[in-house]
């Protein structure tokens, strides 16, 4: 979950437009394969975690539209790490968190544009995060 910790914290201390888009757009990218580690078709929580995943998809999708989001080449740089286990529980946590942060910060950000664009793919993608907070918040308390 430490990617997760660290999209969390960049997005937290974005400032300004450009910077909260791209904060969010890899926040959105760093959920994904947290959400799939997590896909577990014997789990209680299997269903949750793969509308999760489709609403981060959607999430990140919807910020890549928007007209101030810095045209840099988005990608995954994959190192080799030692798997960390989590529970869903820790993992609903930890992305339900993050994702109440892209929340409020896309709404914030919708504010700060006077394009419509940006403004639309902010309030897209805050739709989006919040769908994986109220997805995820049962699996939150499980064991």
């Amino acid at each position: 979950m430490d990617t997760i910790t660290a999209a969390r914290a960049r997005l937290e201390y974005a400032t300004g437009l450009p910077a909260i888009l791209d904060a969010a757009y890899d926040a959105f990218e760093d959920m994904l394969p947290a959400i799939e580690a997590q896909q577990d078709p014997g789990s209680a929580a299997f269903t949750a975690f793969v509308m999760s995943g489709a609403s981060a998809a959607n999430g990140r999708d919807a910020i890549a539209a928007a007209p101030s989001l810095p045209a840099v080449t988005h990608h995954v740089v994959t190192t080799a790490r030692t798997p960390v286990t989590v529970t869903a529980a820790q993992a609903a946590a930890a992305l339900t968190g993050i994702s109440r942060v892209l929340v409020s910060r896309l709404n914030a950000a919708a504010g700060l544009s006077a394009d419509v664009g940006d403004r639309a793919a902010c309030a897209s993608a805050a739709s989006h995060a919040a769908a994986v907070c109220s997805l995820l918040e049962g699996a939150r308390e499980q064991p």
